[in-house]
């Protein structure tokens, strides 16, 4: 098109006709207003006209739930309006793409909580928290340093791990500071919680699990029925995560837990069997992961290690010879 396009300024808003149509567009709300000023002062008609009439929708956008129509995103043809809606809107008129946040949004619109489908997103960017490729998001929990939870000790929080519990047991209520639920976190909530040196993990949560978001703390953690442990955060918390969406996280976190228990040569889990793993000696493993704590063991010190866990209610932890095989 190069028919140039008339127009008329009235204080914050621009009045053009395009075909034979006119079109108010107000400073306050149209989510394109700069664009279009400065498409008029270039004399850019066609980007002018691509910017007041937009492709009227996306059609079959991720599973064909959602489409934006006249900057106003839509789940199954009804409006949807809240912080993650004027995200995808933002995004998308800048030319990111959306993908993860549309797989997002499927996955929150699975969610019965109607306060979780409303809070969520505000959380996550309030927070810093990213969004997965496949449209869950990522966030911390503080542990004790076997790695089960600091509140009752009995989930395991190691990598790989997935804890779940009845989303009816999950307290839904938001001020309801202290309750029963599994718990995720910001960073910034971190240093409220725990010891300055018990482990942090990465969990991956998908939104439709998200149950409730507490108002203590200045909103800095969650509850939710089920996440997956992914990795440990080895150095600074603010390092671990590198953008609001990506699938990735920083080199600082680390894919192998630390061991538990304080013998001097362990620094490093230790494979079991190894060459250097003598005959008559023993290396202690925990029953859920197969991760080596302790290795180069007499067999005494090794029971009197898995004792003291069961004394105090720790991760189970199981004895194995150097031929790999389990030790009574």
């Amino acid at each position: 098109m190069t028919q140039p396009v008339p127009y008329l300024l009235q204080g914050p808003n621009v009045i053009l006709v395009i075909n034979s149509k006119s079109h108010t567009i107000s400073k306050d709300t149209h989510m394109n207003y700069g664009k279009i000023v400065d498409a008029l002062k270039a004399k850019d008609w066609d980007a002018l006209v691509e910017l007041v009439e937009p492709a009227k929708a996306l059609v079959n956008f991720g599973k064909g739930y959602v489409k934006i129509e006249n900057s106003i995103v839509y789940w199954k043809d009804v409006p949807f309006n809240n912080a993650l809606s004027s995200r995808m809107i933002e995004m998308y008129t800048d030319g990111f793409p959306i993908d993860p946040m549309v797989r997002f949004m499927e996955n929150l619109m699975a969610n019965p909580s109607k306060r979780s489908v409303d809070q969520l997103y505000g959380f996550l960017e309030k927070n810093s928290l990213p969004i997965t490729e496949d449209g869950h998001f990522l966030a911390y929990k503080k542990v004790s340093k076997d790695y089960t939870d600091l509140h009752s000790g009995k989930f395991d929080n190691s990598i790989g791990r997935v804890n779940e519990m009845d989303r009816n047991l999950v307290d839904d209520n938001p001020g309801s500071y202290c309750s029963t639920g599994l718990h995720f976190c910001s960073e910034s909530y971190l240093k409220s919680f725990g010891s300055y040196d018990d482990p942090v993990m990465i969990l991956k949560i998908n939104p439709a699990d998200v149950v409730s978001i507490p108002t203590d703390y200045n909103g800095a953690k969650g509850r939710c029925m089920r996440y997956e442990v992914i990795a440990e955060v080895n150095g600074d918390p603010k390092t671990a995560f590198t953008s609001a969406v990506d699938k990735t996280y920083d080199k600082t976190v680390v894919d192998t837990p630390l061991p538990v228990w304080p013998f001097d040569d362990t620094d490093f889990p230790f494979p079991t069997g190894a060459p250097n793993t003598p005959a008559g000696f023993y290396s202690v493993e925990r029953k859920s992961t197969g991760d080596v704590v302790a290795y180069n063991l007499t067999l005494d010190a090794a029971r009197e290690m898995v004792a003291k866990n069961v004394r105090q209610k720790k991760a189970q932890l199981v004895i194995v010879d150097n031929d790999g095989d389990y030790v009574v």
